[in-house]
């Protein structure tokens, strides 16, 4: 069975509307990595990353300003499918059709970006791996709204400083670089016990640990 190059665990391949997508059979990356550089452990932060909305300095329109690790690029509003390129810094050859990073990214192939108005992209400013690797909170950055805070099962560190978006129906959150590395958000930020496993309210998580499994 093949391995994750991150994580190093097993992955299985599925053929998904043609495309090959590796599968995680704990659902995502976990446990402790190949190494200390494929870790990503604790908490980070992205200080270069940006997402937010300002004037185009050639014409004046409003734009969003989006820097990622992968780059930068403007972005005219809304901040929706499929986010057309402003055209000061993206000028397309006559005859063809606007830029926008769906056509970058080879996003119009999904049927995931098509008719749905509750994706919303943005830069994953930092990421904050629980101890046990069973999830992570990531704070992503969308412009406007300013900013999200999300939880991810498994360990998510991988999509610090990245350009995502993120499927609200779906509660599912890629990079657009790498969409087939798709992590999953967890409902109304619930979270398992990392010791018995039962699904519990983060708030709450002191408490049961306390009672049902006596930590201090």
């Amino acid at each position: 069975m093949s391995s994750c190059s991150r994580c190093g665990n097993p992955v299985e391949f599925r053929y998904v509307n043609g495309r090959c997508i590796p599968l995680h059979l704990y659902g995502g990356c976990i446990g402790e990595g190949n190494s200390a550089a494929n870790d990503y452990s604790g908490y980070n932060v992205s200080h270069e990353s940006k997402c937010f909305c300002t004037n185009c300095p050639d014409c004046g329109e409003e734009v969003f300003f989006i820097r990622h690790n992968g780059g930068s690029v403007w972005i005219d509003p809304p901040l929706g499918p499929p986010w057309y390129k402003h055209g000061c810094f993206d000028k397309p050859a006559e005859g063809t059709p606007k830029s926008s990073l769906a056509t970058t990214y080879n996003l119009s192939l999904q049927a995931k970006i098509k008719g749905k108005p509750n994706l919303f992209i943005g830069v994953v400013k930092s990421t904050n791996v629980h101890w046990s690797k069973d999830y992570t909170d990531i704070v992503i950055e969308t412009g406007k709204n300013g900013s999200k805070e999300i939880r991810i099962k498994n360990n998510a560190g991988f999509l610090l400083g990245k350009l995502c978006i993120y499927d609200t129906s779906e509660n599912e959150m890629w990079p657009v670089e790498e969409p087939s590395y798709k992590f999953t958000a967890y409902n109304n930020g619930l979270v398992k016990c990392p010791e018995c496993r039962v699904i519990l309210n983060p708030k709450n998580m002191t408490k049961h640990l306390r009672k049902q499994h006596g930590h201090s």
